[in-house]
């Protein structure tokens, strides 16, 4: 029964949205402002929108990488898709129009990810190594920018939050490539994975994750983020533990969209505590 639901769950986008949240909050602790709930709602609107498409366009290879969606219609994800993004682009419009254009990123490079805007280039999608990047992109954007929206916040920071996102989620992305290898395959979606294959791609990983431990050397000298180091060694460390747990055969694609997905709530946690 708790497994039926879990599947739930995290197959029609929810718990990928609410992670979309949770990096804005993340970002948010950082800086040590306090975004406006209905901005929250908006990142949650948005992510919930773009991968709810995303599984419509993705439907072949998810056949393959997801049994279980084969029996969900096409309108189970569209409808509630472009309810989220209307949804999403009115409170931004009422926020004002910074949040307005930072919300519509993600929906735009989304677009661009999984269309072929013109016909003799393919999708985004299908070029090795642009759709983890691509993906990355779209969650540093909305997770960087959207709590400044409301204030000014230093240049330094600014970049600093936007480099360790795009680090973390980049590394997430290429973990769900490398165990839908198959469906990929079939779809001709070329991935890091695939294009490299697991043992050096595992490498890569490592490595990109690594770098993260200069960012947080740099932290230390600067004096920027101190407080939150801990957390920030957290996900560095976490990092770690995902790439040698699922970047190989046979692993469970619950435990892993749980564990890796679901990365941004134990270190907002642990922000959290560090704040008081």
């Amino acid at each position: 029964m708790l497994s039926k639901a879990l599947k739930f769950f995290t197959s029609n986008s929810i718990f990928l949205a609410l992670n979309g949240a949770l990096v804005v909050v993340f970002a948010d602790f950082l800086y040590g402002d306090q975004i406006p709930v209905e901005l929250l709602i908006a990142a949650f609107l948005t992510t919930f929108s773009v991968y709810g498409v995303n599984k419509i366009t993705d439907r072949r290879e998810d056949e393959i990488n997801r049994p279980e969606s084969k029996s969900t219609g096409t309108m189970f994800y569209l409808a509630p898709s472009i309810a989220a993004m209307f949804a999403s682009l009115a409170i931004g419009i009422t926020v004002g129009v910074s949040a307005f254009l930072i919300l519509a990123m993600p929906l735009i490079i989304g677009f661009a990810y999984n269309f072929r805007i013109i016909k003799s280039m393919p999708r985004l999608k299908e070029i090795v190594g642009v759709k983890s990047i691509v993906v990355a992109l779209s969650w540093a954007i909305t997770g960087t920018f959207l709590p400044i929206t409301m204030q000014s916040t230093a240049i330094t920071k600014i970049i600093l939050v936007f480099i360790y996102i795009f680090t973390q989620i980049f590394v997430n992305t290429v973990i769900f490539d490398g165990l839908d290898m198959m469906g990929d395959l079939v779809a001709g979606v070329k991935t890091i994975p695939i294009a490299f294959g697991r043992k050096k791609t595992g490498k890569l990983l490592s490595i990109i994750n690594g770098s993260l431990i200069i960012w947080i050397f740099y932290c230390l000298i600067s004096g920027v983020f101190v407080n939150f180091i801990p957390a920030i060694a957290f996900g560095v460390i976490y990092g770690y533990v995902i790439i040698w747990r699922f970047f190989r055969e046979n692993c469970q694609r619950l435990h892993a969209e749980l564990m890796v997905d679901g990365e941004w709530l134990p270190m907002v946690c642990l922000i959290r505590v560090l704040l008081r």
